[in-house]
């Protein structure tokens, strides 16, 4: 009898401690639902440096379980106060403003400078939503049951979230060789060498093959790599050579570096000045067209001809679709997805391939972009696009210096963001050109067309033979 009468005592214990755990968990999982929302709102509206100047320790994969964790511990809190004082709200309110007081002085003691002051917005709103949310849903015992499955799905969402972010995050290992991320040989055949240049930055480039120099520059998200079956199949008669800028692919930026397209030209320059190179082709697509041609108009001398694609150079507006999209993928919502998940660089590469890419080839493509702290230059880019308008004034200024040089134009049909008017604007600009349109490529035309672009360059080139520029041993191998 005795036992008979102690276990119903006991389940009915335990059922009403699961009851209560669960009445206690609901309000700080629900609560951290729309809190996650407001801080990840909150880290990329405050007013920054698109991309370059966001701060990982602000990352999504950071914010969301520590929005989830003091939205928990609130809801106990505010459950213990409730059976202990008659102003159970005011004190969840104070503790959560004297929480958010302690972590924005905690960052602003040992934190990276300036990361107290974007965190500021973020941390002070979560506490002040949570002093608002938490006895919300405490209080009200009755749920809709939409609005339950509502709360459910999307706080799952979020923790989906997290692990995608943090997949994002796998690091290449080191290259044998000494790079930071391992190159396949026999995808990117090699050898890689840097130079430092006076203006402080160290650059990554290739320099193969001998003759007369075709100068590779690249676009955004993409790095030398995009370059390699061009480079394969040309420098049996030419010297190649392709660099990364700073802050892309393997190459340094100098501190107090900006990043901006006119420093990167600039810095195009001095590498061409260092490696005493001259009668140079440029071979440019999408943000090395701007680059490319501003140091061209700037010195007219050192460029004998022009290789071209899905570039552009002249200033956009925002009203166009190219300028619609250097709103977007260069503001909030383009910096979320690159910075936490590296969503920009993988979605663009992968939009503007026709073909499927390889997935190992895609890998190597976005190496350079995996580091928390060297993604946001693909963030950085897109809002260039409108922002650097004076810089696109000059470049467009100075095409009139180029009216002389022979030019070879590939135009991708497929690339929505360089429409024909951009092309004729070119036709216009090189009266002595010869124009492909590649009706079945994209954005990264030369990942679709190599084998037909090969032949094309090959007869470019020799149509009009210039001098070879000998190899300067000023860079190290590696």
């Amino acid at each position: 009898m005795t036992a008979v009468s102690i276990t119903p005592t006991t389940t009915k214990a335990t059922s009403w401690s699961r009851a209560a755990l669960v009445r206690v968990l609901w309000p700080g999982w629900a609560a951290s639902v729309p809190v996650v929302v407001l801080a990840t709102l909150a880290v990329h509206v405050t007013p920054h440096v698109r991309g370059i100047a966001f701060f990982p320790a602000l990352r999504y994969a950071v914010v969301t379980p520590a929005c989830i964790l003091v939205a928990v511990a609130s809801a106990f809190l505010y459950r213990a106060l409730t059976k202990r004082s008659a102003h159970p709200r005011a004190l969840l309110a104070a503790a959560l403003v004297g929480l958010a007081l302690a972590v924005l002085l905690g960052m602003a003691a040992v934190g990276t400078p300036g990361l107290a002051a974007a965190a500021f917005p973020a941390v002070l709103g979560v506490g002040v939503a949570l002093a608002l949310l938490i006895p919300r849903f405490a209080d009200r015992p009755r749920r809709s049951r939409g609005g339950t499955i509502a709360l459910v799905a999307f706080g799952m969402l979020e923790v989906i979230g997290v692990f995608g972010a943090l997949s994002s995050e796998t690091v290449a290992p080191r290259d044998a060789r000494g790079l930071a991320f391992g190159i396949p040989r026999e995808m990117f055949d090699v050898d890689h060498k840097f130079i430092g240049l006076p203006s402080g930055a160290r650059i990554h480039y290739v320099d193969e093959g001998e003759g007369e120099t075709l100068l590779f520059l690249h676009g955004n998200p993409a790095w030398s790599f995009q370059w390699r079956d061009l480079i394969r199949g040309l420098r049996g008669s030419y010297r190649c050579i392709a660099l990364d800028y700073p802050g892309f692919g393997l190459s340094e930026a100098p501190a107090g570096f900006g990043f901006t397209p006119r420093e990167q030209s600039l810095v195009v320059e001095e590498f061409v000045e260092r490696l005493g190179l001259r009668d140079v082709t440029l071979v440019m697509q999408d943000w090395g067209g701007p680059i490319g041609l501003g140091l061209a108009g700037r010195r007219p001398e050192l460029v004998r001809r022009v290789v071209l694609g899905s570039t552009w150079a002249w200033p956009t507006d925002t009203s166009s679709p190219r300028g619609r999209f250097s709103v977007i993928a260069g503001g909030p919502l383009g910096e979320f997805a690159q910075v936490n998940f590296n969503g920009f660089a993988s979605f663009g590469i992968k939009n503007g391939v026709v073909r499927e890419l390889p997935s190992d080839v895609l890998d190597v493509y976005l190496r350079p972009f995996r580091p928390l702290e060297r993604r946001g230059i693909a963030a950085f880019y897109p809002g260039q696009i409108t922002a650097a308008s004076e810089y696109f004034a000059e470049v467009e200024a100075g095409l009139s210096r180029l009216a002389d040089k022979k030019a070879l134009i590939f135009w991708a049909l497929q690339d929505l963001g360089f429409p024909r008017a951009d092309l004729e604007r070119f036709e216009r600009t090189f009266p002595n050109h010869k124009t492909i349109e590649l009706p079945d490529a994209n954005h990264f035309f030369f990942e679709d067309t190599a084998e037909q672009m090969l032949p094309e360059i090959r007869a470019f080139l020799s149509s009009d033979p210039g001098r070879a520029t000998a190899p300067d041993a000023a860079g190290d191998s590696r």
